[in-house]
């Protein structure tokens, strides 16, 4: 089988409301979707988040170097192909983020292609490891108003859409008003509720150790990137040091050595690698194994499409992060394998390959 052509566009589409974190809001989805061909007749079919509205340069990236490199090629060899791409994502003078997402979405179209040829879903193909993972929504951002204005009926509504637990947004506004914040969704949620909260890097450590201690009984799934990022692996490994709340980090890290940092520093609990930032699924199965290696545990951060299948494959998984879909119309439009879910899980899937149609 061989790669007779590959083309990615980007889109951007408006969402219903803004979505407003600890120093961001969201106001589109916007991402990449590529397509490739084959001479065996199997077709792939990917897309990829784009948190830094730079869809139009990515997709040209593919479009024009990587596409020359990979086709002719056998999707096949995914490890090989990745390494040929590396060199054009180390280009110097290009623009990094590019650069990795155009050889994350080539890569990811590589496994699509590679688990149809075999005639098994990703998931098979990696061997299933979870029969199934709860499913836990990145919500809970921020609204005009007192901070839990809402919270209790946002809850409820991803319970009724089927959700095991939350992400909440924190890291935006006093201590005290996001320890509020927390005390609301857990009384919402219920005790058997997951409860885990994500600053997107918006705390000192005195301020990430405060939040730490004063939440310390509302029963914390995981706290992600609760420190600024300048200093962020030692402060991360002071935190821990201060409380049993497991840390989460690696979203921001772009490579497997970026992970290598965190383990060997002790600063974290569970590994986050965002397939997209840092190069495609590839890297980020050798960075879910080497977490395994050292006892720790994975999350996806987002990108549902294909972490759903990821995280069933590892048995150190903590569940499968999605969006709600006025967050992100594209996961329920275009993964309908990934819509059938009971008592908050989302179990093995039945198309081919990741599961994605166009």
């Amino acid at each position: 089988m061989k790669i007779t052509s590959i083309e990615a566009q980007a889109f951007s589409y408006p969402l219903p409301r803004h979505f407003k974190g600890s120093n961001y809001v969201y106001t589109h989805k916007k991402g990449m979707f590529a397509k490739a061909a084959t001479d065996a007749g199997i077709e792939g079919f990917c897309y990829l988040g784009d948190d830094f509205g730079l869809g139009a340069k990515i997709a040209e990236a593919v479009n024009t170097d990587f596409a020359k490199l990979l086709i002719g090629r056998d999707p096949v060899n995914t490890a090989d192909i990745w390494q040929d791409m590396r060199p054009l994502a180390r280009d110097i003078l290009g623009d990094r983020r590019v650069l990795l997402h155009a050889q994350a979405l080539c890569d990811i179209l590589c496994w699509d292609l590679r688990a149809k040829a075999a005639e098994k879903s990703l998931v098979d193909l990696l061997g299933q490891k979870q029969e199934k993972t709860p499913i836990i929504a990145i919500a809970g951002y921020y609204k005009d108003g007192h901070p839990t204005d809402g919270l209790k009926e946002e809850i409820h509504d991803l319970q009724a859409l089927g959700c095991q637990g939350i992400k909440l947004k924190v890291g935006g506004l006093s201590i005290a008003d996001d320890v509020a914040r927390v005390r609301a969704v857990r009384a919402a949620g219920g005790a058997s509720f997951l409860l885990a909260v994500d600053a997107n890097q918006g705390w000192s450590l005195k301020e990430a150790v405060e939040f730490s201690h004063a939440c310390e009984d509302q029963d914390i799934f995981w706290i992600e990137e609760p420190v600024h990022w300048d200093n962020d692996i030692k402060d991360l490994a002071a935190l821990r040091k201060e409380t049993d709340i497991p840390i989460c980090a690696g979203q921001s890290e772009i490579s497997v050595a970026g992970i290598a940092r965190l383990i060997d520093a002790g600063a974290v609990d569970i590994c986050n690698l965002h397939a997209g930032y840092a190069g495609g699924i590839t890297p980020w199965l050798e960075a879910a194994e080497l977490a395994r290696k050292n006892g720790l545990k994975v999350a996806n951060t987002g990108e549902p499409q294909f972490s759903a299948s990821l995280i069933l494959a590892c048995e150190h998984g903590m569940g499968l992060e999605i969006y709600h879909p006025d967050r992100d119309p594209v996961f329920p439009r275009h993964c309908p394998d990934f819509s059938n879910h009971a008592n908050g899980c989302i179990g093995k899937p039945s198309l081919l390959g990741l599961g994605i149609i166009p």
